[in-house]
């Protein structure tokens, strides 16, 4: 599919970003076909040179039409433009992706309002795309499991860390890999059937993980894997694929919308578990009093 610049400086503006940059910096300014379709583009960004323009078009239920005018608002000539980039793309999943120059530092003045709305809307954007049977499901599997296992990669390791903090004062058997000095091999081994895997990680996510993922299931756990809408191959090997919007105009993703899905998942669990949940919580209280040095109100110390 060929189409024209449309001249705008939009278009200049976009030249040298990537295909991600780009649909980031005008994503709030599209109509909500164009987001379908913007969103598809980012799904497959990594399979792009396989498909088509009119087979992405396809997959977002918008027209060709519509296609070609996004190809022509994110700057590119023809649809084997956005292609030949992907090719030779060196910076996707880097900081340096989400510039509007990947080899000169920012320069734009940034406010607090302006992030402040980004993350809303990803939250917003998120929400409004999650299957709530999906959303059900897997706080029933959290629910029933034996062992929740926590893999936080990358830049999911402290959302793992923080998923295990809330599970922990509802479940009994809450493990997060990696552990410190453990190897994958010996930590997977004792994944078993019954368990539930929660895997955390976006963008540059290790080669390995499909296959973690596929050992997982192939010992009977169920898998649930939190990403981000690039995720290709680790999310077909996931039996749960909840999928966030993580875009910003920042070198920096945004990682809010995954926080309230964890957020969403706790608070499920905890209202399923029900009087099961309240006695965990009763006993970690009084062992908090009797182990733990931590100020309260009480203690009129330290606050």
């Amino acid at each position: 599919m060929a189409v024209r610049s449309s001249g705008k400086s939009s278009v200049t503006q976009q030249s040298g970003r990537s295909l991600e940059a780009r649909i980031y910096a005008i994503y709030s300014t599209l109509s909500p076909a164009e987001k379908r379709l913007a969103d598809v583009l980012l799904q497959y960004q990594m399979d792009l040179p396989s498909y088509t323009a009119g087979e992405l078009a396809d997959k977002a239920h918008v027209s060709k039409a519509t296609a070609a005018r996004l190809i022509r608002t994110l700057g590119y000539k023809t649809y084997p433009d956005a292609k030949r980039q992907i090719r030779a793309d060196q910076h996707w999943g880097s900081p340096r992706g989400g510039l509007a120059d990947p080899d000169r530092a920012p320069l734009e003045t940034v406010s607090i309002a302006q992030t402040v709305q980004m993350d809303l809307d990803n939250i917003r954007t998120t929400a409004e795309s999650l299957s709530s049977i999906t959303l059900e499901e897997v706080s029933g599997a959290i629910v029933k499991a034996r062992r929740l296992w926590i893999m936080g990669l990358r830049s999911g390791y402290g959302l793992a860390h923080q998923a295990a903090h809330y599970f922990t004062l509802m479940k009994n058997d809450v493990q997060v890999l990696p552990a410190g000095g453990a190897s994958y091999s010996h930590e997977i081994a004792s994944i078993a059937k019954g368990d539930v895997l929660l895997v955390i990680a976006f963008r540059r996510r290790p080669r390995l993980l499909p296959t973690i993922i596929k050992e997982a299931r192939a010992a009977g756990a169920v898998t649930v894997l939190i990403t981000d809408l690039s995720a290709a191959a680790s999310a077909k090997a996931a039996e749960h694929v909840l999928r966030c919007r993580c875009q910003s105009p920042s070198p920096f993703n945004s990682f809010v919308a995954a926080l309230t899905i964890i957020n969403y998942l706790a608070w499920s669990v905890a209202t399923a578990m029900g009087e099961e949940s309240l006695k965990r919580y009763e006993k970690i209280d009084r062992l908090v009093k009797l182990l733990d040095d931590v100020s309260t109100p009480q203690t009129n110390i330290g606050r």
